[in-house]
């Protein structure tokens, strides 16, 4: 089942550190599930309560990312239920400069798509549905 979405997702599985901005007791680690031009999926431990307009910054973990620190705005915030606690958020990214690297690594991405022939590999990369 495809999605009718502005941007494309891709699934992409990155470490890192997050921080709610204009506060200083609020942060954790996560992890970036899928990942587009607009936004991202974060999946993480920690409980907090998101206020409206709340804003994350997102930075790299244990691992350089691939492309600068973002920031967005939560969207949607909700627990999953796995063995262990845990916690999705949609991020929409707030968009204050334009970051070449994070486009140059999507169009890297999105390159190698297309030169997959093989279906299974083709649904390891790209994201169908909401989670």
């Amino acid at each position: 089942m495809f999605e009718n979405r502005r941007h494309f997702r891709l699934r992409e599985f990155i470490d890192v550190a997050w921080k709610v901005v204009d506060t200083k007791d609020v942060s954790g680690e996560g992890l970036i599930v899928n990942i587009s031009k607009s936004g991202l999926l974060l999946q993480t431990d920690k409980v907090f309560r998101p206020s409206d307009n709340c804003v994350l910054s997102i930075e790299s973990g244990d691992e350089a990312l691939p492309f600068a620190a973002k920031k967005g705005k939560i969207m949607w915030f909700r627990r999953i239920y796995t063995p262990q606690e845990r916690y999705q958020c949609g991020v929409q990214f707030l968009y204050d400069k334009l970051d070449n690297n994070f486009q140059q690594w999507l169009e890297m991405k999105v390159s190698r798509l297309s030169e997959a022939g093989d279906a299974k590999i083709l649904n390891n990369m790209v994201m169908h549905q909401e989670y």
